[in-house]
C-alpha cells in the first residue's frame, strides 16, 4: 500500500511538472530564435567562419595545429576536431545500436583499453606542448596524430560520459553497457577510421561536414554538462521516463551551451585585444 501511495505521487509530481513544458517549450522556442538572428550578425560573413568565432572560446585554433580540407581551415583545431567529431559519432552510434539509456560503464578490460586512448591524447599534447615551447621532446608531433589521439579520446568520453548522464535522467535502472563487449568496437571503430581519413584527405567534399559535426560535439558536451546541472538545481534527477520528457531540458541545456560559447569567445577577443595579442 506504501509503495502504491509513493508511485502515485510521483506520478502527481511528474504531471505537475508537465504542465509547464509546453510554456517553456514556447520560451525556448523565442530564444533560439533570437540565437538564430544573433548568430546572423555574428563576425564572419559565412557559415565556416561563424562556427570558428563560436568554437574560438574553447580552442586556441593555432594554424599550425589545424587541418584545411578544400584550403579552408575547420573551426576546431586536430586535436580538438577529433575530440568532438569522435564524441558525437559515438554517442550516435550507441543510440543507433539501441544503447541510448545504457547506465552500465564498460567491462574492465574494455576500459582499460579506452583509458589508453585517453594516455595517447595526454602523451601527444604534453609532447607537442614541449615542441612549441622549445624544449626536449619525444618525438615531431603532426595533425594527424592530433587528430587520431583526439578521435579515441573523443570514443572514450562518449562511452563514459553517456552511462554517467542516463543514471541521472531515468527513473527505471538499466543493466544495459554502453559499449558491451569487444566486437561491438567493429561497429565504432570503421566510423571514426572513416571520420579521421576524411579530414585527412583535405577533400573540401568533407570542409562542411566535419566542421558542423564537431561543432555539435561540442555544443553536446557543453549541453550535457549543463543538463547535469539543470536536472540536480530542478531536482528532476532519475524522474523521467520518455524522452519526451526531456525535450525542455535539453533545450535549455544546449541553448545555455550555445550562450557559453559565445561569451567565451567575445572574452577571448576582448582579452587578447587587451593584451595586443593578434587573434589567428
Amino acid at each position: 500500500m506504501r509503495e502504491d501511495v509513493m508511485e502515485h505521487r510521483v506520478q502527481q509530481e511528474m504531471s505537475a511538472g508537465n504542465t509547464c513544458y509546453p510554456w517553456l517549450n514556447g520560451l525556448l522556442a523565442v530564444c533560439y530564435l533570437a540565437l538564430l538572428a544573433t548568430a546572423i550578425w555574428c563576425p564572419g560573413a559565412t557559415l565556416l567562419e561563424r562556427l570558428r568565432w563560436l568554437d574560438s572560446g574553447i580552442c586556441a585554433q593555432l594554424l599550425t595545429h589545424s587541418l584545411y580540407p578544400g584550403g579552408e581551415r575547420l573551426p576546431l583545431c586536430s586535436r580538438n576536431t577529433g575530440i568532438y567529431l569522435g564524441f558525437f559519432v559515438t554517442m550516435i552510434m550507441v543510440f543507433i545500436r539501441k544503447r541510448g539509456r545504457a547506465q552500465v560503464l564498460p567491462k574492465k578490460s574494455l576500459i582499460i583499453a579506452l583509458c589508453v586512448g585517453i594516455c595517447f591524447l595526454a602523451v601527444d599534447g604534453i609532447n607537442s606542448l614541449f615542441v612549441d615551447l622549445g624544449i626536449s621532446h619525444l618525438y615531431q608531433p603532426n595533425n594527424l596524430l592530433r587528430l587520431a589521439s583526439g578521435l579515441l579520446a573523443g570514443l572514450a568520453m562518449g562511452v563514459f560520459v553517456l552511462p554517467v548522464i542516463n543514471g541521472l535522467i531515468w527513473r527505471h535502472s538499466n543493466t544495459q553497457r554502453s559499449l558491451p563487449a569487444w566486437i561491438e568496437l567493429g561497429w565504432f571503430l570503421p566510423v571514426l577510421l572513416l571520420c579521421f581519413y576524411a579530414a585527412a584527405s583535405q577533400s573540401g567534399l568533407a570542409l562542411y561536414p566535419l566542421a558542423i559535426l564537431s561543432t555539435l560535439g561540442l555544443l553536446t558536451a557543453v549541453g550535457g554538462v549543463n543538463l547535469i546541472f539543470i536536472l540536480l538545481l530542478s531536482k528532476r534527477d532519475e524522474s523521467f521516463t520518455r524522452y519526451k520528457e526531456l525535450i525542455p531540458f535539453c533545450g535549455l541545456a544546449l541553448l545555455t551551451a550555445t550562450g557559453e560559447l559565445l561569451l567565451l569567445a567575445q572574452l577571448k577577443l576582448s582579452l587578447f585585444q587587451a593584451l595586443g595579442i593578434p587573434l589567428s
